[in-house]
């Protein structure tokens, strides 16, 4: 069967910007079954393969970029403030008085099984205590990850950090559901932290999308804007940085250890050099932390969950990935879009990029 190319669509997204984006299957059936097989398991590829569920729509208060990203921003006193990124809350746009808002349709996540499967993870973790020892990264579906750090930032007796770092627009036929993780950021918020208490103690939780580089074996339409992106090495805390703050460990969360056996791809040099720095790391999934009794390894079954980074090629070492991408994310057709109003037709826009992280970057 070498040689035939067969064409697909993505499951319809539901987006208010426009239809889900079509793909079309570049590699030959057999070579992709069989890439299929052998491919690392990563976040990106499992939330990609079981897109199926996608949310309907219900109406939201839209805040002004200025309100929605002032929930979520960290204090500069918090050294996990400068990784944060808020290129998503750009899409809200300004408003002429603080306390206006608009109307508009975006997808119910609440409505999303891992969402709902969140809430109980981060109860169990705020219940056992948050180590100030652990720094979370936590690589979910958007919408999942908002959810979590929201949930947990309430609940935990501890200061949490939350750390949103969605560095992508949405637009009309985006590859990326990138409006679910904006419902989420509208809809929920965390915790302020006190500005009196101990917030340069507070433990730090990075928000991801495993989105982010999802249909790596597939190529865009010519009118689907790539607003994939990746988390460079400058995106993440340092090994110096992380002893510097009195972290030793870092738990890293998945949706479902069925799924998922490895770090995505753009982590993998970050998560390695981690390692190498005498750094622990865990791989753990949502259900793992809904019943776990412990978050202690001595106590628990953590140190099943060890993530050890071994050497291997991934999507940002793959010449071809990059000609899939039309030249690089945001492709050539790419305007992102501010809720029905293009805000350019330059080709050099888009969400995000290679090697240093594209807007917010």
């Amino acid at each position: 069967m070498s040689g035939v190319v067969r064409p697909r669509v993505r499951p319809s997204a539901r987006l208010r910007f426009g239809r889900a984006a079509p793909l079309a299957i570049t590699a030959p059936i057999a070579i992709f079954a069989g890439a299929c097989s052998l491919r690392p398991w990563t976040p990106s590829v499992s939330v990609a393969f079981f897109a199926e569920e996608t949310p309907g729509e219900k109406a939201y208060q839209l805040p002004s970029a200025e309100v929605a990203a002032a929930r979520w921003q960290l204090p500069t006193s918090v050294p996990w403030s400068r990784y944060a990124k808020l290129t998503l809350f750009s899409a809200l746009g300004s408003s002429p008085s603080p306390n206006s808002s608009t109307m508009a349709e975006l997808p119910d996540v609440t409505q999303l099984e891992v969402v709902k499967s969140t809430d109980a993870a981060a109860a169990n973790v705020a219940k056992l205590g948050v180590p100030d020892d652990v720094m979370w990264v936590v690589d979910l579906r958007g919408a999942a990850s908002v959810s979590f750090g929201a949930a947990l930032s309430q609940r935990a007796a501890e200061p949490i950090a939350p750390v949103v770092t969605f560095n992508n627009w949405p637009a009309e036929n985006e590859l990326v559901p990138a409006e679910e993780t904006l419902a989420a950021l509208i809809s929920t918020s965390p915790r302020l932290l006190d500005a009196g208490g101990p917030i340069a103690r507070a433990r730090p939780v990075f928000l991801l999308d495993a989105w982010r580089l999802a249909y790596r074996f597939d190529e865009p339409d010519d009118d689907v804007v790539d607003n994939r992106y990746v988390l460079g090495g400058a995106d993440l805390p340092s090994v110096e940085v992380l002893r510097s703050q009195g972290i030793s460990r870092m738990i890293y969360v998945v949706e479902d250890l069925d799924d998922t056996s490895l770090e995505e791809d753009d982590l993998h040099a970050t998560f390695a050099a981690y390692a190498q720095g005498g750094i622990a790391l865990y791989l753990v999934d949502l259900r793992w932390l809904a019943e776990t009794t412990s978050l202690a390894p001595a106590a628990s079954d953590l140190e099943s969950h060890a993530l050890a980074i071994d050497p291997r090629v991934t999507l940002l070492d793959d010449p071809s990935f990059y000609a899939r991408a039309h030249g690089g994310f945001g492709g050539i057709h790419a305007t992102p879009v501010r809720f029905g109003v293009h805000w350019g037709v330059g080709h050099a826009w888009g969400g995000g990029g290679w090697g240093g992280g594209g807007f917010g970057g």
